[in-house]
């Protein structure tokens, strides 16, 4: 999804940042601030917005390198979104082997790297091997040995570094939704060739480090309020490491079910010879208010097409009784058939391609062995991964002719190749 303001564009892709920065940036150079009062009270609150501002960039170029690097091994990115929190790039298709996996999910944290040894060579550059101790006191006496405005200095690549080098070690640990859990994700695909099973692998570290971390949040939580902050992270990583594990699944079952499992027999077939007013007494007359039946057209044993009732309106009724079911079949080699196995995100990409209602499903000796619609797809889904639809709500999506958009069936069935 595309958002915020246009930057500008790299390699064709277009790059956005979220509104949301102004604030961040605001808030940040308020709060960094305090850490330069004393070496340049009049200006403070500007270094504090420089760190500000070189902390924004360093996110900015990770997340950049994340699109570049998609676009290069052949993944479209439509747009580069960048936002304080959340993804880099808008909705994109799955990468197609696992070296392509590695090199996207790596790209950023080795951005963020070489921004943090830039950032600790930098302040290495201006107060030489000070920088690198743990005692604070030699930091406080850096101005007295090389001067206010090259401690400023220091410190501002000092804190670029350190954030750097933190946002490099959690995003390589190894759970989604953090890059480490894509490089898990590539290493379990490289070594079992199954793609799925290396989501699923990830997701599942994701969910255990979830539960470790809020376990932890409750600890520290009993001696200082700072707890709570790694409980709600720990319910963040378990919360989009399930996200993960249902797109997985939602995606292998996508894949496995085909046509014959998700067809139903709801169509009537009704012979050739039938007159029209036959046809429009015995049948359009008894239908519900609501219903919207399938009619095949079938003579000699053999069916022939399907029979377009709607258009026995453009019939003058004083010609029904004479003419029949023939004048209204549309022949199967003129309509979007499908067969036993096609999957059912092929029949959902036909359906929203074509704005179709249902697809016909053909047996192999050309006969009609189903009808597959939206309904008959969520219930197939649902006996699969034990949704528990009610039943009501999938007769309503067949009335509705809409798959609900929560579900994301559209969206992921176009990235499936």
């Amino acid at each position: 999804m595309r958002g915020g303001i246009r930057i500008g564009s790299i390699l064709g892709i277009p790059i956005y940042i979220d509104a949301s920065w102004f604030l961040v940036i605001g808030f940040l150079a308020v709060w960094l601030s305090a850490a330069y009062t004393k070496l340049s009270p009049s200006f403070s609150l500007g270094y504090g917005a420089i760190t500000a501002v070189l902390f924004f960039l360093s996110i900015a170029a990770s997340k950049i390198a994340h699109g570049v690097m998609s676009q290069a091994r052949g993944v479209k990115t439509s747009a580069i979104n960048i936002k304080f929190m959340g993804g880099a790039n808008s909705f994109e298709p799955e990468p197609q082997d696992p070296l392509s996996v590695f090199s996207i999910a790596i790209a950023a944290p080795l951005v963020s790297l070489f921004v943090g040894i830039v950032g600790f060579t930098v302040a290495w550059l201006l107060a030489g091997d000070a920088v690198f101790s743990t005692d604070p006191k030699i930091i406080e006496t850096l101005p007295e040995t090389i001067g206010n405005s090259r401690t400023i200095w220091t410190i501002i690549s000092l804190n670029i570094a350190r954030i750097n080098i933190i946002f490099t070690v959690f995003s390589l640990i190894p759970a989604l939704p953090f890059e480490g859990g894509y490089i898990l994700k590539a290493a379990i695909w490289k070594v079992t060739g199954d793609r799925y099973a290396g989501i699923r692998w990830a997701a599942r570290s994701g969910q255990v480090f979830g539960v470790l971390i809020m376990i932890w949040g409750g600890l520290v939580l009993l001696s200082n309020f700072s707890g709570i902050f790694l409980l709600f992270l720990g319910w963040f990583l378990f919360g989009s490491a399930g996200g993960y594990l249902y797109l997985n699944n939602l995606r292998q079952a996508l894949m496995d079910i085909d046509a014959e499992a998700s067809m139903t027999r709801d169509f009537r077939l009704v012979d050739t010879d039938l007159s029209l007013r036959d046809f429009a007494d015995k049948f359009l007359l008894m239908e519900e208010k609501d219903a919207h039946p399938i009619y095949i057209a079938s003579s000699n044993g053999r069916d022939r097409g399907l029979i377009s009732a709607n258009s026995i309106r453009n019939i003058d009724s004083e010609m029904w009784q004479s003419r029949t079911l023939q004048s209204l079949i549309t022949p199967f080699e003129e309509l979007d058939t499908v067969d036993f196995k096609t999957k059912i995100y092929e029949i959902i990409n036909l359906m929203e391609q074509k704005q179709l209602r249902y697809v016909i499903v053909r047996s192999p000796v050309g006969s009609v062995a189903g009808v597959v619609d939206r309904g008959d797809i969520m219930r197939a889904l649902d006996t699969k991964l034990l949704w528990r639809i009610p039943s009501e709500y999938i007769k309503q999506i067949k009335i509705d002719g809409k798959f609900p958009p929560h579900f994301r069936l559209v969206e992921i069935s176009e990235q499936i190749v």
